[in-house]
């Protein structure tokens, strides 16, 4: 069932295995009378003046000529040393740079709203409004080269409305402790796959948009926490085009706590229930049915389908282990269905490999199975906001990213002082379930262990661990739930030690602007290990080989 949802996007690399996603184009080096203006939207909320500032000056330090671009911090918090910081700045250095805020009184920090107030604002300036609008998340840094890359994409296609990279993060910790890098990669494949239909999803940062296109729409549509992607099926729906541009141009803060992954991850949630509310709700009629419905149903579908199989699971594999009982019935036809549960694993590991060949960078070809462990958090989310849309209640508000909550605070202390964190982890934020079916998970193992050594003689006590735990699929389910439940636990007793932000940046001498630094970019866009794939596939070829050397007798 969860995999029902990816079918289209499966299909879909058929469609396109004869060019690859994001296909790259030449920088523009037209003449620079010939290029066009563009409008920076940075909207913030409550960072830290000096992330703000950086990704401006960033912004307003492009390879692009400087009288074609006005960069506008939009800040939701009315900010007034924040305002005062960019006014100085404006002042005495840069005549391009801008700030403003819609007021005092906002109450709902919608960053949708506070982009369209951002474009009235551009509209109110010398000049009028550019021909483009580009939109850079306030902890993302643009590469020097970003509006060289990504313009090209939209002058040399009348029908492109929006074009953008990815969003690549220079704060993972090393060895990735909450499997960050493979949750993005995921959505990171779906945007190639997209891609390869001209459908690619807005994905909120780094993108410039045509803004004659962003005006049939009446602006970015409101209604939503994932206003980049309702952008996209908006505009597609109009006979707009998207374009992917697989490079790496920009980096930013991927959320740097436990407790801030998980908020992360259960917003992401609530965005694509509120993205589907708005579609079924505001435009009625107005969008082609098979748009509502791969913004209704496909992504609802994959989260709620997707969450609850990984939570069941985690949940019944032990209980059902503890019993002692095969779990694996004993038929005559199980050589042969070991056979096509080989084929069928080899079948998957195709499919990945051939969705790693539309990327930039290697994935490992069980990301998402790594990934999982966010699975009954989000699950939980889901159902709420089902029950919420259901009985006609408001989705769960989100509070905006630069609000620090105090859990994330304690734990970022903790790690400087190299300390555990295990109230943190396991009770403040609800961990303790996964240290419960870790538990439940090693007395499951020695009860199917137990009740082998019971049922069998020497002689067979092989096949009967196997139909109890070592089934080889079966065995994909225990490595999973194991790596599900160990990895809060691995971090509530060791969590990294916090990385300051100077610290894994370089100044550029010209600019003042702070770069990530090149060995973290490269150390995150190295090729993934594959260790739990040769692992799984060790298994299967064991068992393939005594299967077919009579070693396995099921009778």
């Amino acid at each position: 069932m969860a995999a029902i949802p990816r079918i289209p996007r499966q299909l879909s690399i058929l469609y396109g295995l004869d060019r690859p996603a994001g296909v790259r184009l030449p920088q523009s080096t037209e003449d620079d009378s010939q290029l066009p203006r563009v409008d920076i939207l940075v909207p913030c909320c409550g960072e830290g003046d000096d992330i703000v500032v950086n990704t401006a000056l960033a912004a307003r330090s492009q390879d692009y000529p400087q009288s074609l671009i006005r960069v506008i911090v939009l800040d939701d918090s009315d900010s007034k040393q924040l305002s005062e910081t960019i006014a100085q700045l404006r002042k005495h250095h840069y005549p391009n740079l801008y700030y403003a805020s819609r007021s005092v009184h906002v109450t709902i920090h919608s960053k949708a709203a506070n982009l369209n107030f951002g474009l009235r604002y551009t509209d109110s300036l010398p000049g009028g409004s550019a021909e483009f609008a580009a939109v850079l998340d306030v902890d993302m840094i643009p590469e020097r080269l970003w509006l060289r890359t990504v313009i090209p994409h939209l002058l040399r296609n009348a029908n492109a409305a929006l074009a953008g990279p990815f969003q690549y993060y220079y704060n993972v910790p090393p060895n990735d402790p909450l499997r960050i890098r493979n949750d993005l990669d995921e959505f990171h494949a779906s945007v190639c796959l997209d891609d390869l239909t001209n459908k690619s999803p807005c994905v909120g940062s780094g993108f410039v948009v045509r803004r004659k296109a962003l005006d049939q729409i009446n602006g970015f549509p409101e209604g939503s926490t994932q206003e980049d992607i309702l952008t996209s099926i908006l505009l597609s729906s109009l006979g707009w085009e998207m374009v992917y541009i697989q490079e790496s141009l920009q980096w930013g803060l991927a959320a740097g706590t436990f407790a801030d992954w998980i908020r992360q991850r259960q917003r992401w949630v609530v965005g694509t229930m509120s993205k589907a509310k708005y579609l079924r709700s505001k435009v009625e009629g107005k969008l082609p049915k098979a748009a509502r419905q791969e913004g209704i149903v496909s992504p609802a579908l994959a989260i709620i389908s997707t969450c609850a199989i990984w939570t069941i699971v985690m949940t019944l594999l032990p209980l059902l282990a503890l019993s002692g009982k095969p779990l694996i019935p004993s038929t005559p036809y199980l050589p042969s269905l070991l056979r096509l549960a080989v084929l069928d694993f080899a079948a998957q590991s195709l499919y990945q490999a051939l969705l790693n060949s539309v990327l930039d960078y290697r994935t490992s070809l069980l990301g998402p199975i790594l990934a999982a462990w966010t699975a009954p958090y989000r699950l939980a989310m889901a159902l709420r906001c089902c029950v919420g849309i259901w009985f006609g209640n408001s989705l769960p508000r989100s509070t905006p990213t630069g609000v620090s909550e105090a859990v994330g605070r304690a734990e970022i202390e903790a790690r400087k002082n190299r300390s555990s964190c295990l109230k943190i982890v396991l009770w403040d934020c609800g961990a303790w379930i996964y240290l419960a079916s870790l538990v439940a998970l090693v007395a499951g193992a020695a009860g199917s262990v137990i009740g082998a050594s019971r049922a069998s003689s020497s002689s067979s006590i092989l096949p009967a661990l196997v139909l109890r735990i070592g089934w080889p699929p079966l065995l994909f389910l225990w490595l999973a739930s194991v790596n599900t439940v160990v990895l809060p636990v691995a971090y509530a007793f060791s969590p990294p030690p916090f990385l300051e932000r100077r610290d894994m940046m370089d100044e550029d001498p010209v600019t003042g602007v702070l770069y990530p630094k090149k060995s973290i970019k490269e150390a995150y866009l190295a090729r993934a290990g594959q260790k739990m794939w040769f692992t799984i596939a060790a298994y299967y070829l064991v068992c393939c080989s005594l299967n077919e050397g009579r070693f396995l007798n099921f009778e």
